[in-house]
């Protein structure tokens, strides 16, 4: 079985009022107060805060992220420049974004990809609702999940902080869901679930695509897995500064796109895995 949604998710375009002040960060760290005009795939145009002209283009390459007027935040792979440039093994099946995987015992729908789709990010089919912690509220402490980008770092850690503090894996129901689905499996860190949310919604939270959506919610159920849920959270595996609570991002295009509450919560839980 193999499927595509046929629409690919970052050509979008998005045009935003001349007014909005939104900041672009590149990959060297500089900031830049812009208005957005147009995101593809390969470039952004843009102009400077205030300004109606020139109109600059710059490579998507060069950028780290995009944080409009509004608070979301479109992340731009730092691999997509040299997608085309890559080598990459010859017998290495290629996804794309929004393909159905399937492959030694691993199945799920691939929402991101590098080394020009040889690699990627599969999501699982199924979900399940549950807490991030069943450990009394009052006896939370700080496990040390601080990761953002790579859920697997925080499993790491909590796993160490279950060896060394004598407690158990059914302590942690939402990473102990997506370990036990195998090796490789686990609990994505927060940019993750909110890079799955913007994905599913099109490549961006400002200009949302309910076809697309809609797309990767029938492929989903074709598949035998679950639709995504526009109005619960996801757990993440990145903690919050308050020892008590965990963070977690959606899949609405509804502002705020991250927030935080208590690991006692039950909320939904998403597995991912890297091939």
């Amino acid at each position: 079985m193999r499927r595509t949604i046929a629409f690919i998710a970052l050509f979008i375009t998005s045009v935003l009022p001349l007014s909005a002040q939104d900041l672009l960060v590149k990959r060297s760290g500089e900031q830049i107060k812009v208005s957005v005009l147009e995101v593809t795939k390969d470039n952004i145009k843009y102009v400077r805060h205030n300004t109606q002209r020139p109109v600059y283009t710059l490579s998507t390459s060069e950028i780290e992220y995009i944080e409009y007027a509004d608070g979301a935040r479109d992340t731009f792979n730092k691999d997509a420049s040299e997608m085309q440039q890559q080598p990459h093994n010859g017998n290495a099946e290629i996804y794309d974004i929004g393909s159905y995987y399937n492959k030694n015992g691993v199945e799920g729908i691939v929402i991101a990809t590098t080394s020009g789709g040889a690699h990627g990010t599969v999501i699982s089919l199924d979900e399940i609702t549950c807490a991030w912690s069943t450990i009394e509220r009052k006896k939370l402490v700080h496990c040390g999940c601080n990761d953002k980008l790579d859920g697997r770092n925080n499993m790491a850690t909590l796993e160490q902080f279950i060896v060394d503090n004598n407690l158990s894996w059914d302590d942690f129901p939402a990473a102990k869901w997506c370990r036990d689905k195998g090796e490789g499996w686990y609990l994505p860190a927060i940019t993750e679930v909110w890079h799955m949310g913007t994905i599913v919604n099109g490549g961006s939270r400002n200009k949302p695509r309910r076809d697309v959506r809609k797309q990767y919610n029938e492929l989903l159920k074709e598949c035998g897995g679950k639709a995504l849920s526009p109005l619960m959270y996801y757990y993440s595996s990145t903690e919050s500064d308050d020892a008590r609570n965990a963070t977690y991002s959606h899949c609405s295009p509804d502002s705020p796109h991250t927030g935080e509450g208590s690991k006692n919560d039950r909320l939904f839980v998403r597995a991912f895995y890297r091939f």
